[in-house]
């Protein structure tokens, strides 16, 4: 059987958790499935970039992208997949864990992921809504039958938070996903001012930058 699914796994470290959660290679090859690890010896420090030099490489016609901390029911996972090669005008997204299932050439069409978006939560938030705002259908995602968890603590500290607001703030902005009032509108006068900066340094400055290995 060739490979009409691959399984995209952006990583740090040298073993991934996840694979625990996927069957033998021989196993996979049987369902007409390839993994590909990506792992960041290069100082990306960035999902997004990882995510797409492995859609570069990938054979499947369906790309899942799966965090390397997530556990998961790899039967509930390809039945997803499935779906999806049925209907290439929708995807499965989920968060925490972060999984993405979607059709090879839409991805590509669309640019992959924006790689001005370095933080978990964000490169995933931002490729979801450019999709919606396309005209794409986010399927529910069937969460009963792949069941998927997270296996390792997330860290959080205050530098890391409020860069995550700011990329939010720029996407929910950029895909109209909310009113601009309710995006940008804080009690706090600090907090007002602090997501008005962010919109105009992304206007005057960071949109300008190159998005992805797909794009010039």
């Amino acid at each position: 059987m060739g490979v009409w699914l691959s399984i995209i796994i952006p990583t740090l470290y040298e073993k991934q958790i996840v694979m625990n959660s996927l069957p033998p290679e021989s196993e996979l090859a049987k369902h007409g499935v390839e993994v590909i690890v990506v792992w960041d010896r290069w100082g990306w420090k960035s999902p997004s970039r990882s995510c797409n030099v492995g859609a570069a490489v990938a054979r499947g016609e369906i790309l899942c992208f799966v965090e390397d901390d997530a556990g998961l029911d790899f039967e509930g996972l390809l039945e997803a997949a499935r779906i999806i090669r049925e209907d290439r005008k929708s995807f499965y997204w989920a968060t925490e864990p972060h999984i993405l299932i979607i059709d090879r050439e839409t991805f590509f069409r669309m640019g992959g992921y924006d790689e001005r978006y370095g933080l978990p939560g964000n490169w995933d938030v931002e490729l979801r809504e450019r999709l919606k705002f396309y005209g794409f259908r986010m399927r529910p995602f069937p969460y009963e039958r792949v069941k998927p968890k997270h296996l390792r603590p997330s860290i959080w500290n205050k530098s890391r938070f409020y860069r995550m607001q700011k990329q939010l703030t720029i996407t929910y902005v950029r895909y109209r996903s909310f009113p601009l009032r309710r995006v940008l509108w804080r009690k706090h006068p600090l907090e007002l001012a602090r997501r008005i900066i962010w919109v105009l340094l992304w206007l005057l400055i960071h949109r300008w930058r190159r998005r992805s290995i797909f794009t010039r």
